[in-house]
């Protein structure tokens, strides 16, 4: 026998690198969708749920128009404050999703994680969710009225500070 430990080396070998490769995360592709977008109908308010008691995140936005946002503006005391923060931080989409943090932020105006929204709907005197497009342009009208506006990054990249 030529090289007696070389079948000890090749085992070796064999389990660093299989331990290796076990370390290397896999590679996450964002999910797309080929479906058109929906009809832009009035949409009905989201049911009320009980603050705290999110839905699920979801895959497909829910688009509303200019004109629906508008409306859901109307006597609010920071209108034009709440459409810049809507257009950049969800292009006027009804979402949940993972945000940078890891953390699932809601809806029109991407409430971060539950603890944000429990705090601020019970202060504003709303129930419901983030998820509630009115609830949400509430809550923030509020939070924006109580100086809290800065808790938005858009609120710092559309300079409204």
């Amino acid at each position: 026998m030529k090289f007696p430990y070389l079948w000890t080396l090749n085992l070796f070998l064999s389990l660093f690198f299989a331990r290796a490769v076990a370390q290397i995360p896999p590679k996450i592709v964002p999910a797309t969708t080929s479906a058109p977008p929906p009809a832009q109908t009035p949409l009905p308010d989201a049911p009320v749920v009980k603050a705290g008691l999110l839905p699920k995140p979801s895959d497909t936005p829910e688009p509303y128009s200019q004109a629906q946002i508008d409306q859901w503006l109307v006597g609010t005391q920071n209108p034009a404050t709440l459409r810049t923060l809507m257009k950049c931080e969800s292009s006027n989409t009804d979402v949940a999703r993972p945000d940078s943090n890891g953390l699932i932020s809601y809806g029109l105006l991407r409430f971060n994680g539950t603890a944000t929204w429990d705090a601020f709907a019970s202060q504003a005197g709303v129930s419901g969710t983030p998820m509630n497009p009115r609830a949400a342009i509430t809550v923030a009208d509020w939070m924006i009225s109580h100086g809290e506006l800065h808790r938005w990054t858009c609120a710092h990249i559309q300079h409204l500070l």
